[in-house]
């Protein structure tokens, strides 16, 4: 009964490790879904498709966007109102702020890939880094009801990184309490089953000697009854 309940609560705390595990890898696993989806988004912004994807990030989108604007990259019909007269600045400089967009993408490539091995700081840096984005998002386009479900999307992956942060940080503690606590269990039962089968291998020898002796005793009677009859 006590190896059972032991059984249980090795489960547990194993399953409670796997559950801290893949919190962390969901943080990660959303911050590479944002890197995936603001590149196509940059990309369709450049091919002028009018389709854009949420859940990715906002500043790199618009420096690609701010460098087609000033470049008079869109149609004749977009430079109207106060963009009318706008005097547009050389092609080079879209390049350039599809450069700076593409560093920032590159960050959050880098968070990503170093934080696999449990480098919570990389994942601190996303979070900080999504963070200042989701604010610039707010003092440059301001808050409207429109671009509601961007700010969820937002605070949804600020949410997830300190999830994946704050499941790192208890996984720190489960080796020292529970993790070795869970392998003295698996340890002791391995013991136990070590010493069953000891004691089955030495009944099991005591019974085939006891056995032949048994065999002998009938042998040796057999022979006296002989050479009596004899």
């Amino acid at each position: 009964m006590s190896l059972l309940n032991n059984d249980n609560a090795t489960a547990n705390r194993i399953s409670q490790k796997a559950l801290l595990e893949r919190k962390y890898e969901g943080a990660r696993g959303n911050i590479l879904l944002v890197i995936i989806l603001t590149l196509i988004n940059i990309i369709f912004l450049v091919a002028k498709t009018g389709t854009y994807f949420l859940f990715s990030a906002y500043v790199p989108y618009f420096f690609a966007d701010f460098g087609m604007l000033v470049c008079g990259m869109y149609p004749s019909e977009f430079y109207v109102g106060q963009l009318s007269g706008i005097e547009f600045l050389p092609k080079y400089v879209f390049v350039i702020t599809l450069v700076i967009a593409a560093v920032i993408i590159a960050l959050y490539f880098l968070s990503w890939m170093f934080s696999k091995k449990h480098k919570v700081g990389w994942l601190v840096f996303a979070l900080i880094f999504f963070s200042l984005d989701t604010l610039a998002m707010f003092v440059i386009n301001g808050f409207f009801l429109g671009a509601i479900i961007d700010y969820v999307m937002h605070a949804w992956v600020i949410f997830s990184l300190v999830t994946g942060i704050s499941a790192h940080l208890k996984l720190k503690k489960l080796p020292a309490d529970e993790i070795l606590e869970a392998e003295a269990v698996e340890l002791t039962q391995a013991e136990v089953v070590e010493e069953v089968t000891s004691e089955s291998t030495e009944t099991t020898v005591f019974a085939e000697l006891e056995e032949n002796s048994t065999e002998e005793q009938l042998q040796s009677s057999d022979e006296q009854q002989n050479e009596t009859s004899e």
